[in-house]
C-alpha cells in the first residue's frame, strides 16, 4: 500500500515529461509533412527535369552508369535538407499553426495554384521564366559596367548639350 503512493506519484511526473514530449514529436511530424509535400517534392521534380537533360547528352551506357549515384547522392542531399528543415520549423511553429499550415498545403486549390506553377508548358511558367531572364540579364549588364574603369560605352551619359554664348551686351549710348 505505501508504494501506492510513490507509483502514482512517478506516474504522474512521467506523464507531466511525456507531454512537452509528444508536443515536440508531433510539431517534427507536422514539420516534416509540409517539408516533404513542398520543398522535397518541388526540389525532386526539378533535380529530375535537370538531370534528364544532363543525361540527355551522354550514351545511354553513360548515363546508366550515372544514374543511380546521382539519384543516390540526390536522395541524401534531400533527406538531409527535409530533416533541417523540419526541425527548424518545428522550433518556429507550435502544433495550431503547423496543422494550419498542413491545411493549406492539402487544400485543392492551393494545389491547383502550385501544380500551375510547377507545369514548366504553363504561360505563368513562361512568363515567370522570361521575367527572371529579363531581370538576371539586367544584373549581369549591372556588373559588367562595373568592371574595368566602371563605365562601359552604353553607360557613359551623353554630354548635355551647351547653349550658345550669348552676345556680348552693347554698349549704351552716349
Amino acid at each position: 500500500m505505501r508504494a501506492l503512493p510513490h507509483l502514482a506519484a512517478g506516474l504522474a511526473l512521467a506523464l507531466a515529461l511525456a507531454g512537452p514530449a509528444r508536443a515536440d514529436d508531433e510539431r517534427l511530424s507536422l514539420a516534416r509533412d509540409i517539408v516533404t509535400k513542398t520543398v522535397a517534392r518541388n526540389l525532386t521534380q526539378a533535380f529530375k527535369q535537370a538531370e534528364e537533360k544532363t543525361l540527355a547528352s551522354m550514351s545511354a551506357e553513360q548515363a546508366g552508369k550515372l544514374r543511380p549515384e546521382l539519384d543516390k547522392t540526390f536522395a541524401q542531399e534531400r533527406d538531409t535538407l527535409v530533416d533541417g528543415l523540419s526541425k527548424e520549423y518545428a522550433q518556429k511553429f507550435d502544433v495550431p499553426e503547423l496543422k494550419r499550415l498542413v491545411a493549406i498545403y492539402d487544400d485543392p486549390v492551393y494545389q491547383k495554384f502550385q501544380a500551375l506553377n510547377a507545369d514548366p508548358t504553363s504561360m505563368v511558367t513562361t512568363i515567370t521564366k522570361d521575367a527572371v531572364t529579363k531581370m538576371m540579364n539586367l544584373l549581369s549588364l549591372a556588373a559588367l559596367s562595373q568592371q574595368g574603369n566602371g563605365q562601359t560605352p552604353q553607360s557613359v551619359p551623353a554630354p548635355a548639350p551647351t547653349p550658345a554664348p550669348s552676345p556680348a551686351p552693347a554698349p549704351a549710348k552716349p
